[in-house]
């Protein structure tokens, strides 16, 4: 559990908590290990949770076409490795739409922290500090990778 407490201590979604807000978001979660190539979550697929890597590697993987700079037929792509203290999944603590990629594990063992919408909600409901920091996080990570992208539309990258 400490080595789980100082990951999210250093995770930027939680930024600003207090360790016992980290503590009370590691009691709503469940720890999922998974085998190199196995599917953790699927494009399409509704938003359900956060997933936060504590060990091992992944790999987001989208349709090619989906993503402007990569055109073609509709094989799927990687787009980014994700690797020991980063996040994936965090639109799902936002809107519940469905997941936009598909992220498999890329070596056995890889173990992610899972922080299910509906019990993430729920606290947030007992503490709103926990609900709106973490929110507050999000939509400061999605506003630089939206800010990122236009500028990069806008050079022409």
């Amino acid at each position: 559990m400490e080595e789980l407490v100082e990951l999210l201590k250093r995770t930027d979604l939680f930024y600003g908590l207090a360790e016992e807000d980290i503590r009370r978001l590691i009691a709503v979660g469940r720890w999922v290990t998974y085998n190199a190539n196995e599917t953790i979550i699927h494009e399409g697929d509704p938003s359900d949770a956060l997933y936060i890597i504590q060990k091992g590697m992944v790999e987001v993987v989208v349709p090619h076409g989906s993503v402007p700079d990569i055109p073609g037929p509709p094989e799927a792509t990687s787009v980014v490795r994700l690797g020991e203290g980063q996040i994936f999944g965090e639109m799902g603590l936002v809107d519940g739409g469905s997941r936009s990629a598909t992220v498999r594990a890329l070596m056995d063992g890889t173990t992610v922290f899972v922080l299910p919408q509906d019990a993430f909600y729920s606290l947030c409901d007992q503490n709103h500090t926990i609900g709106y920091t973490v929110m507050r996080n999000i939509a400061c990570d999605l506003s630089f990778k939206l800010r990122h992208r236009n500028l990069r539309v806008m050079a022409g990258w």
